[in-house]
């Protein structure tokens, strides 16, 4: 029997910035994606329909982002995938990583392979954006600047090879209840964004201006997370909020210090790089 193996990375926000509200309710963003080198796997056998199960027993498996995208698929092309997906999830959830929209975005591109691709690469990409606003970029990973809801994209040809650790406060965040407490005057116009292509040639002032507009609020509403975040700064660090988090995220190393408090506090450290 044939078996598949398939790698879904996380991602972080290197810096978001939030430039409007539109008339359906969501926010218009300005924000930079990043894949890093940290992964839920997935296992992919043949199966006489199509189910999905995880090693995290919070995610009901009618609810998987997973399934929700394989439904499109088969409405959209009339095929509908025979197989069984096991994850084994390494990506915490409501971390701000991105994990159910890799995971989404994986299998999506494996069936569409699998089956010849019948959906074209632009086709894939206004599929994958009705599942999530993150789903479109993790089709392809790297790299990119994510507009609008994050899903209209612009992908850099370089990578970032950085390391980075990302500190996880055992903390759920729902990013829907993060938007609502976005305030007008929270808003950034997109000219006063201080990410220009130019700067990313210069990687020490590139990280200067690197912010989150949406991890503050996230600080306010967790003391979790504020706490993470005021420890990795008082070490030195300058740390940032991955999406609307919960994750917090550092370039570099971390110290002896920072693993000794991690293991104090019962907070999951993750050492990486971005990829």
């Amino acid at each position: 029997m044939e078996k598949f193996e398939i790698n879904a990375p996380a991602k972080v926000n290197l810096g978001l910035w939030i430039v409007g509200k539109r008339a359906d309710g969501y926010h218009e963003i300005f924000t930079l994606f990043h894949t890093v080198d940290f992964y839920d796997r997935i296992f992919i056998t043949p199966y006489h329909r199509f189910k999905v199960e995880t090693t995290n027993p919070s995610i009901k498996p009618e609810e998987n982002t997973v399934l929700k995208a394989v439904k499109k698929f088969e409405e959209w092309t009339g095929i509908f995938p025979e197989f069984s997906v096991f994850i084994e999830k390494n990506i915490p959830v409501g971390a701000g990583l991105g994990g159910g929209s890799s995971d989404a975005a994986a299998v999506l591109n494996f069936i569409n392979r699998y089956y010849g691709a019948p959906l074209s690469e632009e086709e894939l990409h206004t599929l994958a954006s009705t599942v999530g606003a993150d789903v479109p970029f993790f089709l392809k990973g790297g790299f990119a600047v994510g507009e609008g809801i994050g899903d209209k994209l612009k992908f850099f040809d370089k990578r970032l090879n950085s390391k980075i650790f990302i500190i996880y406060p055992n903390v759920a965040v729902p990013t829907s209840q993060i938007y609502k407490k976005v305030s007008p005057d929270m808003l950034t116009r997109k000219e006063e964004i201080p990410i220009i292509d130019s700067l990313l040639e210069e990687f020490d002032s590139f990280l200067e201006h690197l912010e989150n507009t949406l991890g503050k609020i996230v600080e306010e509403s967790y003391p979790e997370v504020r706490e993470v975040v005021n420890t990795l700064r008082f070490l030195g660090y300058r740390p940032l909020v991955s999406g609307s988090g919960s994750s917090v995220f550092a370039f570099g190393e971390p110290t002896e210090e920072v693993e000794r408090l991690c293991k104090l506090k019962n907070w999951k450290l993750i050492k990486t790089a971005l990829k």
